[in-house]
């Protein structure tokens, strides 16, 4: 399934754009139009510390990040501090701590690379999943005061919509189609928010009631993603005294894999 998108800049890189303040510092703005409740989605705020080391470094993809979620975030400015760890020829790696009201929220890490220079062998065991066709799946239902969702196109398999409304199929596995609304372009920062954008798996298995923080999040981008929709498949399959381990997978237009995420989430039971 291909597509065509729009190449001026949509609302996810207005909500991502940071600026330079001084040698090691970066400014962004976490905005409302990004929050799930009260709270900032945990990969669209990583993504503007993608932005920042996208800048900060030579390098310009990011082909491993993970982010440590320490506290809170809140709408407003975000001081986005940096450490440059190495720079190699082909990969270098920093870390970037986003900071708000003088408190450390998110410290990320991060490697990266030219994903248009890379070379070598190629394997994927994953088989690209049987998702219906994206006109054949719902629009994922969520409540009103979340207008991350607004942003975002999410077609999510019939059943998996049941799940999510109340009858509870057990098996932990999301299967869906995601895009940006308003039809902007991919790249591969967005690839960190996509894979943080469904609710939490186990919410097929105990219902769509709780509170599921994420602790820490890791993404590993494979490619740059083609025009048109994600098909993706995130799944719960261990979770151990209220620690979940959640991982996701993100297929391009073309069969291709381009992330690989996994995240370390505590579930809290209403």
């Amino acid at each position: 399934m291909s597509g065509t998108e729009n190449e001026v800049p949509g609302e996810f890189a207005s909500a991502t754009a940071v600026n330079q303040i001084d040698e090691t510092a970066w400014e962004g703005e976490f905005s409302a139009d990004w929050l799930i409740g009260q709270t900032l989605n945990g990969g669209y705020a990583m993504s503007i510390g993608a932005r920042v080391l996208s800048q900060a470094l030579p390098h310009a993809d990011p082909i491993a990040s993970d982010g440590f979620f320490l506290a809170r975030t809140e709408v407003g400015k975000v001081r986005c501090e940096v450490e440059v760890l190495r720079v190699g020829k082909g990969t270098s790696t920093a870390t970037v701590k986003m900071i708000q009201r003088d408190e450390l929220k998110i410290q990320m890490t991060a490697t990266y690379a030219d994903l248009d220079r890379q070379r070598g062998v190629t394997l994927s065991r994953e088989a690209l999943p049987d998702i219906p066709h994206i006109d054949r799946c719902v629009d994922a239902p969520f409540r009103e005061n979340q207008p991350f969702r607004d942003r975002l196109l999410q077609k999510m398999t019939p059943a998996n919509v049941r799940a999510l409304e109340g009858e509870l199929d057990g098996s932990g596995v999301w299967h869906a189609w995601m895009d940006f609304a308003d039809g902007s372009y991919k790249d591969v920062c967005s690839l960190i928010m996509f894979a943080d954008a469904l609710p939490p798996p186990l919410f097929s298995i105990y219902g769509a009631e709780g509170w599921v923080p994420t602790l820490d999040l890791s993404v590993q981008i494979h490619g740059k993603p083609t025009p048109g929709p994600l098909r993706c498949v995130f799944r719960t399959n261990v979770i151990t005294r209220g620690i979940v381990n959640e991982e996701g997978l993100l297929w391009d237009s073309t069969g291709d894999i381009v992330a690989v995420a996994r995240q370390t989430a505590k579930y809290r039971q209403p």
